[in-house]
């Protein structure tokens, strides 16, 4: 059975872990404790992208479900003369969201508490100007509570360009199951995945294939599952956060199944896969698009891989910001994956290329539309008489 309440704390530690992009060793870590205390067995690449193991029933075709563990996040590009520091994004993400935030810088040896502010001459009458301020990257700065005033003084704290910026995640967990914070994309996605790994360790079940499962490092900058799919791997699955527009009625508990994003659709076959599972396990779903989303799945097929992708996600909203989840929805999240990796792969014969009259179908001439027969001007006209040639 699902645990929600150890899930849920995972998600906390999680968040407690500071990891925007490009700063994720100490997640990384922090995944592989809980997948060696599993049983589990991974290896890394070379930049920290973990890959683990769940033996098969039958080795192939083999399966692959990821999540991400990088974050949004800043780096230090530019100390100023007044002892302010200007910053850049990591990541894809406005600055409206950056201003008031609380953030630890980390330099090579020591860490430094401060916020990020709009570009104001503060404390002039009412703060006139601060809703003038553009909003962009140039004009916000990083205060630091440190007794700096001028860039000597930043330099002499050890701090230089391109030290790291993490936010506070600042997490709320309600009584009625929503979770507040930043930094949920993808950490509650992380915490199902591993919610879903204790289950199919408790309750004895197998795979039936090979279940590959990863936890990227890249994602936030579009590379992510790039390089760390291994060439057994048939189908991609990918688990994320989405932003559920209210107009479309999503409740709450709902685990969204894609149909595709902005690097086009997902594979048929495999969506449809999911899509019969939800159902006959009566996993509340809706299948959408993700308009502007963009995943390990694309990163996957965009390096080459000859994979079926798909994406499930969990009940998001306001993504990059100030994110919301509900703890009801990542339980369904891991209710799917342990289904689907129960599962029969959506074709057996992905193991090896196959031929044109073995390949799958989509429609068939009981699904085509069947056209009336237009007449020509011969039929109407009839064939011509001897006077008219």
């Amino acid at each position: 059975m699902i645990d929600r309440d150890r899930m849920q704390q995972t998600l906390l530690e999680l968040l407690a872990i500071p990891s925007p992009c490009g700063f994720t060793d100490e997640i990384v870590h922090y995944v592989g404790e809980q997948l060696t205390a599993l049983g589990i067995e991974f290896n890394l690449t070379r930049r920290g992208t973990i890959r683990a193991r769940l033996p098969g029933r039958e080795p192939g075709p083999a399966r692959a479900i990821v999540a991400h563990v990088d974050t949004l996040g800043a780096m230090v590009r530019f100390i100023r003369d007044d002892g302010r520091l200007l910053v850049a994004p990591i990541g894809f993400w406005s600055s409206r969201f950056a201003e008031g935030s609380r953030v630890t810088l980390f330099s090579e040896h020591r860490y430094f508490r401060g916020t990020l502010l709009p570009c104001v001459n503060w404390g002039v009458s009412r703060d006139h100007g601060v809703a003038s301020v553009p909003l962009d990257w140039d004009h916000i700065e990083l205060r630091l509570d440190e007794p700096v005033l001028n860039a000597r003084d930043i330099r002499d704290l050890g701090i230089e360009v391109g030290d790291f910026i993490a936010l506070d995640s600042n997490p709320e967990v309600l009584d009625n199951g929503y979770i507040v914070a930043r930094g949920l994309d993808n950490k509650a996605g992380v915490a199902a995945v591993l919610e879903t790994l204790r289950h199919i360790r408790e309750a004895a079940l197998q795979p039936t294939n090979d279940v590959y499962v990863l936890f990227t490092i890249t994602e936030t900058i579009g590379t992510g599952s790039g390089g760390a799919i291994a060439p057994e791997v048939s189908e991609l699955l990918t688990v994320d956060f989405a932003s559920v527009p209210p107009a479309e009625k999503s409740p709450f508990r709902r685990v969204t199944i894609a149909a595709g994003d902005a690097a086009g659709p997902y594979d048929y076959h495999l969506i449809a896969h999911l899509l019969d599972i939800a159902t006959e396990e009566e996993i509340p779903h809706q299948k959408r698009m993700l308009e502007a989303f963009h995943s390990d799945a694309a990163a996957a097929l965009t390096a080459g891989h000859d994979v079926r992708t798909a994406v499930i996600a969990y009940a998001g909203d306001a993504s990059h910001s100030i994110e919301r989840t509900h703890v009801v929805s990542l339980e369904n999240v891991a209710r799917l994956l342990c289904a689907y990796m129960t599962s029969a792969p959506t074709f057996a014969s992905d193991t090896t290329f196959t031929t044109v009259d073995e390949f799958s179908r989509q429609i068939d001439s009981d699904h085509l539309p069947q056209q009336h027969p237009v007449p020509t001007a011969s039929d109407v006209l009839g064939a011509p008489r001897d006077n008219d040639r």
